[in-house]
């Protein structure tokens, strides 16, 4: 991103932090640029001069929203070595809380645009892949840290069973 001035950054900031909780409450159904700025309280014409693009500006979104994301996993597990079965459990878990709900919703709907090759999705959903991978791995025991893909297909599977009970 070019040097821009501490107001238009703290304004970029601002909108993409509106659209990412409009993403949340709305997912992707309604997310033309003109909802999207419109929730953000500007007009798609000045969501335009501030992002080149409506995909810029989903991608930022879901960047910040992944951000969070792996901050509030943190909150889980302490981040030493512990039991892959203790990791599951508590992911499954926090994945089905109430307030996980509208994350999850939106994860769902990344990963299907991501398999339909549709960008920013597609690789948004591999840097949440990639953090997912990353924190089980902090928290393995060293010895069991190549099973952090196997433990999170294990996750996804669970929680997707749950979902669909």
């Amino acid at each position: 991103m070019p040097k821009t001035p501490v107001a238009t950054q703290h304004k970029r900031k601002e909108i993409i932090a509106r659209v990412a909780a409009h993403l949340l409450r709305e997912g992707f159904r309604n997310s033309g640029l003109r909802a999207l700025a419109k929730s953000a309280g500007i007009s798609d014409r000045m969501a335009m001069y501030y992002f080149e693009t409506k995909e810029e500006l989903v991608a930022e979104a879901l960047l910040l929203l992944a951000d969070g994301f792996s901050h509030s996993l943190d909150s889980l597990l302490p981040e030493k070595a512990t039991s892959g079965s203790r990791i599951v459990t508590a992911l499954v878990e926090s994945a089905l809380k109430a307030e996980s709900r509208p994350m999850l919703m939106l994860w769902l709907e990344i990963v299907g645009l991501a398999v339909r090759g549709d960008e920013p999705y597609r690789a948004t959903a591999r840097i949440f892949l990639a953090r997912w991978i990353e924190w089980i791995q902090a928290r393995l025991e060293p010895r069991q840290k190549h099973r952090a893909q196997a433990l999170l297909a294990q996750v996804e599977g669970e929680v997707m069973i749950r979902l669909l009970k």
